[in-house]
């Protein structure tokens, strides 16, 4: 299924603040999330702003922005994607949907519903495991995922599925003024970001998306 999500991540500078506020709002569920993402040795994917990972070993996805994965020059946030889930094991009915996802990245496709197939291919490795504990709110327009990510801190990502790109600024001015009155830092990544540029820097500079503070190392 293919779905066009603006997200907006934030780190928590005032817990307080942030909780009084989804106190008032409407809990949807409580989980622990474990992500593996794949990517090859030298972290080509990343790179080049194409996320796949295993989530809690049930289901496959793979996020990526297609004009920001063609236009590396272009200055870019990680806002913005489009998201393909498939459920694990994998189905030969779904060999098919996820090769064609697989041409448009210009990645080898598969013959077999196999996971193994796919890593030896593509040459993948479970490159990073990214675990946190999330909360899930919603007042029926956002959805808002408060997260704390082992060895990142805490975060509040607001979440909305959009199905006309012309509601796309109006949403994201939203959410930022949202924001302001919970005094978030917006951060213009991901916790995969996040997680190379404090264990490695230097492939961390080479990511499609960064850090504000970080523009100017590149």
């Amino acid at each position: 299924m293919n779905i066009t999500e603006v997200e907006l991540k934030f780190k928590i500078i005032d817990h307080n603040i942030v909780e009084d506020f989804v106190g008032k709002l409407k809990f949807v569920k409580a989980e622990y999330i474990k992500d593996i993402y794949l990517d090859t040795e030298d972290a080509s994917l990343y790179k080049r702003g194409i996320f796949i990972r295993v989530r809690n070993e049930t289901r496959l996805e793979i996020k990526f922005n297609l004009r920001d994965v063609l236009d590396r020059d272009r200055f870019s946030m990680h806002e913005i994607c489009s998201e393909y889930s498939f459920k694990l094991p994998l189905s030969h009915q779904d060999v098919g949907a996820l090769n064609n996802i697989l041409k448009i990245l210009g990645l080898k496709p598969i013959s077999e519903p196999s996971m193994l197939e796919l890593k030896d291919r593509n040459n993948l490795i479970d490159s990073i495991v990214l675990e946190k504990n999330r909360r899930v709110y919603t007042d029926g327009k956002f959805y808002y995922m408060i997260d704390d990510v082992k060895g990142l801190g805490s975060f509040l990502e607001m979440e909305a599925k959009v199905y006309n790109e012309s509601e796309i600024s109006r949403v994201k001015r939203e959410m930022l003024k949202l924001a302001d009155k919970l005094k978030l830092k917006r951060i213009l990544t991901g916790y995969n970001e996040l997680y190379w540029r404090k264990h490695n820097y230097k492939i961390y500079l080479q990511g499609r998306y960064l850090l504000e503070e970080d523009l100017d190392s590149i």
